[in-house]
Formats: structure tokens, C-alpha cells, sequence
């Protein structure tokens, strides 16, 4: 669906919000398996798209984040769209527990307070260009 480790900007359709204008896609297994360990913090609009991914973990993490759990559904037309299937603000550093979404295929993770800004809920259908 993506390019290997691309750009893309994520899009609620429920309320046009910009969730992410900067989010890196991560498809290649080291760039999955660091994710974003060893970074201080997102830079404004910025988010990281695991394509196949329906869980995280927050070990060696040195700040919260906001984690979106997407599903990719096939429309009648044939089309492909994300719904969020869950969401879970402020997911602390060092967590010790894995978080997962057995319905998810897709993890998104965002700034800190983006849910809450963006208004996302679950059964939000979301885009991405």
C-alpha cells in the first residue's frame, strides 16, 4: 500500500482534521523495530503509521504518546478504508505491558494530546494522501 518507509499526511473524515501532516510510515524491520526509541519527542504534526502492526510496547521510550489503532476495511466499491478501532491517550514511557488491538492492522502513533485535539473516537473513518 505504501512505499517503503514514506511520508504521508492522515486525515480524520468525520471532521476534516489534520491529524498528522508529517507521518512517517514504517515499513522496513529496523526502522519498525526502533520505531521511536531514542527520539525526545514528535515535532509539530508529526506521527509514525506500522502498517501491520496491532501492537506497541513503550520500553526505552522517554515520552508519552497518544496510540491509534486502525483496521483496514474493503468498501462495497472495492476502495480500502481505515477505521479507528481503538484509542489510548497518554500511553506512559516504560510501560511495562504490551498494548494491542486484536482488531487493529494498523498502529498510529501521535503526539501527546492529539487524540484530544483531533477529536478521534473509535468508528472514525480515517485517510490518508
Amino acid at each position: 500500500m505504501f512505499k517503503k518507509d514514506a511520508w504521508v499526511q492522515i486525515k480524520s473524515l468525520k471532521n476534516q482534521a489534520l491529524i498528522a501532516d508529517k507521518c512517517f510510515v514504517a515499513e522496513r524491520y529496523f526502522t519498525r523495530l526502533r520505531g521511536l526509541i531514542g527520539k525526545s519527542g514528535f515535532v509539530a504534526g508529526q506521527g509514525m503509521l506500522f502498517p501491520r502492526c496491532n501492537n506497541i510496547h513503550m520500553w526505552f521510550m522517554s515520552f508519552p504518546i497518544d496510540v491509534v489503532f486502525i483496521r483496514c476495511e474493503k468498501k462495497p466499491d472495492g476502495s480500502a478504508t481505515w477505521r479507528v478501532s481503538s484509542v489510548h491517550s497518554s500511553v506512559k514511557a516504560w510501560r511495562i505491558t504490551p498494548l494491542m488491538d486484536m482488531s487493529g492492522t494498523e498502529t498510529l502513533e501521535l503526539p501527546e494530546g492529539r487524540i484530544r485535539q483531533c477529536a478521534i473516537e473509535a468508528g472514525d473513518e480515517l485517510c490518508s494522501s
